[in-house]
């Protein structure tokens, strides 16, 4: 027992396939490890342990609307429209909306940006923050590691004639909201290599086509 009359509990033992034993030259504890984190087969060990050497990344083009989410972008760039990127207060929306801001205008972007106050507004698009963001001259949203249930949000912005792009990893509600595109590695088939994409990594996709 532990001083805070905790019981530390062992991970349940697992069973490691005999192929691993050629990646990991018999270490049992690394096979163990990476087995728990789902890697089975020598070629995803591999890609794991030798990234430089064997891992190949997934086409961005795999997201879904991804292309329309890269020439609305584009578009707004040529037009000189004012963007807006609306952030997450944790670590993961931070770094997305710092991405997506910083790349979009060194592309030459008018970029402004949002990023809620957690005591007072919590996750998602607030409404009445989201009325004052767009009162900025927003003339396309973007949000970042939030907005996959932006309802609200998305109809107020398409009555405004603003465009919404939605890039978010969070689970898929049961409708999708009406955006321009809704980058969401959720939409993508079960155990697609990009399905596990965090904010942040949803984020970079739009941008690097763009860029």
């Amino acid at each position: 027992m532990s001083p805070a009359g905790l019981e530390w509990i062992d991970p349940l033992p697992v069973d490691v396939p005999v192929e691993l034993e050629t990646v990991t030259g018999g270490n049992r504890l690394l096979g163990e490890a990476l087995v728990r984190r789902g890697i089975t087969t020598p070629i995803a060990a591999q890609a794991f342990l030798d990234p430089l050497q064997y891992y190949r990344p997934s086409a961005p083009e795999h997201l879904p609307d991804l292309e329309k989410a890269v020439e609305r972008l584009r578009s707004a760039l040529r037009n000189n429209e004012r963007i807006g990127i609306w952030g997450d207060f944790d670590v993961d929306g931070q770094t997305a909306t710092t991405l997506l801001v910083s790349a979009l205008r060194q592309a030459g972007g008018e970029v402004t940006y949002y990023i809620p106050l957690r005591q007072r507004e919590s996750h998602g698009v607030a409404p009445d923050a989201f009325k004052s963001f767009l009162g900025r001259g927003v003339q396309l949203v973007v949000t970042c590691d939030t907005g996959v249930d932006a309802h609200q949000a998305v109809a107020y912005a398409t009555q405004q004639g603003v465009d919404f792009i939605i890039t978010d990893h969070h689970t898929l509600p049961e409708n999708l909201p009406p955006a321009l595109a809704v980058v969401n590695p959720q939409r993508l088939a079960a155990g697609h290599p990009l399905g596990n994409l965090c904010g942040v990594g949803c984020a970079l996709h739009p941008p690097g086509s763009v860029c």
